[in-house]
């Protein structure tokens, strides 16, 4: 049987995870095919669509080619037609015909996460992610109300010096942006809501108001969605509203995929609020296109374990390396040799808490004592879970607790270094920089130390190296990282 070929095409496009998710769906509809990608320049689109993309099978389009792949086309069909946008292209009998399905992606993956769409929904953003969702939205049967929160504008925030005029002029451009929000929806779609819910709105917010409403507990909404891209790769430490805002919802969705676990859903996660990432609609999306081009059907119970390993494929890609094991492993050597590997940069958590404080290590362990350095520890694995593209050498004691291994993980692989127990005591025979190991009995302290600490580290741990040379132990970790 001859191989079926599929790409996705765009502009740049060196990180897509396409590839990963549509290779396991292909095995999944028992196909025999391969996808891969194509950079395509806006100017070589028209070239390229004759030359090479109708000798495929079909293949998926993404920014900045979803419109202006339109007239290239011999058909478009449903939403696609109705946004004039295009993510998935068919080729039948020297055809092409052009379909979307970011929608379809979106009530799959809030079907399978079991996040009821109904109630009153409040939309975070008016991007053209944000239109793709409120047409969903609208167009749910069990939705009451669409309540918009669109980001304001500098030129549009009043200043104290402003006279009345300019105070109008500004108000007149936000409102002039909400109406637009509102007209750029799909009309058939609006109308439907209208009649099927008479009493539903469609409103439009700004981020000060939402604020100060759910704040005072004046509003409250059955799901949040976000539609911005606040809190996405690598800005991993911003969120588009506050936990306050978070609190009076029922359930969040955040699109964003990368990374699997936003400050947003942190916040939810924190309120015990049901949530979901953007991974499952991503891969969803794929597999509604597969299913145009295969004529089959994949079910949730199916596509699960591939949403679950394209979250982890991410990870691996993607995510911060953080390195943990016992003192003297050679996490700092390693870490130090990996990251030049992989041009990234290289943080040595002891020397991070030694530049926030102003004291060494053993300076902290005489004047402030254990908890005290440990507390900052914890403080450090917080704020650098919130970083992205580094090598991270975690202290010794640090993911011997549990906390702070989940709270690295969130945006990171976590690597053990495991070389043999004899060659760390060799190395620390004469380095008396350690505090924990300062004692009379210092080899018996250092055995029972080693001991309560492996158990922890390797419960923690994505991957153990067991390399005793620490240019070895960087190659190892190297070649487990999957190329971006």
């Amino acid at each position: 049987m001859q191989q079926k070929k599929f790409a996705v095409i765009g502009h740049p496009i060196g990180h897509s995870m396409s590839p990963f998710i549509h290779q396991r769906l292909l095995k999944l509809a028992g196909v025999k095919g391969n996808y891969g990608i194509l950079d395509i320049p806006p100017e070589e689109l028209s070239s390229r669509f004759s030359d090479t993309l109708v000798k495929l099978d079909g293949f998926n389009v993404t920014i900045p080619h979803k419109q202006a792949i339109l007239p290239l086309l011999n058909k478009v069909s449903g939403d696609a037609a109705a946004f004039g946008s295009v993510n998935t292209v068919a080729l039948h009998g020297g055809k092409a015909i052009g379909y979307t399905t970011d929608g379809i992606g979106f009530t799959r993956a809030l079907s399978a996460a079991n996040l009821p769409l109904k109630g009153k929904v409040l939309l975070l953003g008016t991007g053209g992610v944000a239109h793709v969702l409120a047409n969903e939205i609208l167009r749910a049967p069990g939705v009451a109300s669409l309540t918009v929160v669109m980001r304001r504008h500098a030129e549009e925030i009043p200043c104290p010096t402003d006279n009345a005029s300019e105070v109008d002029r500004k108000l007149g451009i936000r409102l002039a942006r909400e109406n637009a929000f509102i007209g750029s929806l799909n009309k058939p779609i609006m109308a439907s809501f209208a009649a099927r819910c008479p009493h539903g709105s469609v409103t439009v917010t700004d981020e000060t108001s939402l604020e100060t409403k759910c704040t005072e507990g004046n509003a409250h909404f059955d799901l949040l969605v976000n539609g911005t891209s606040s809190g996405m790769y690598p800005k991993l430490g911003s969120c588009p509203v506050s936990p306050a805002v978070v609190s009076q919802c029922g359930a969040v969705f955040d699109a964003i995929y990368n990374p699997g676990l936003t400050m947003l859903l942190k916040y939810a996660k924190a309120q015990k609020i049901p949530c979901a990432g953007g991974m499952g609609m991503l891969v969803w999306q794929a597999a509604a296109a597969e299913e145009i081009w295969q004529s089959c059907r994949f079910h949730a119970e199916e596509v699960s374990p591939i949403i679950h390993a394209s979250s982890e494929a991410m990870r691996l890609r993607f995510g911060n390396i953080v390195l943990c094991g016992f003192m003297g492993c050679g996490k700092s050597t390693a870490g130090s040799i990996l990251a030049k590997q992989l041009g990234r940069q290289f943080i040595d958590m002891d020397t991070y808490i030694e530049q926030q404080t102003g004291m060494t290590v053993s300076e902290i362990f005489a004047k402030k004592g254990e908890s005290w350095f440990r507390k900052k520890e914890k403080e450090a694995c917080q704020k650098l879970s919130r970083k992205s593209g580094f090598v991270l050498a975690a202290g010794g004691g640090a993911l011997a607790d549990p906390e702070n291994a989940a709270v690295l993980r969130e945006t990171g692989i976590i690597i053990l270094l495991d070389p043999p127990y004899e060659g760390i005591v060799q190395r620390l025979a004469d380095d008396h920089s350690r505090p924990m190991l300062e004692k009379a009995d210092r080899k018996a302290v250092m055995r029972r130390l080693y001991e309560t600490r492996m158990p922890l580290y390797k419960a923690a741990a994505d991957l153990t190296v067991s390399a005793a040379d620490s240019t070895v132990a960087a190659q190892q970790i190297a070649d487990f990282i999957p190329a971006s």
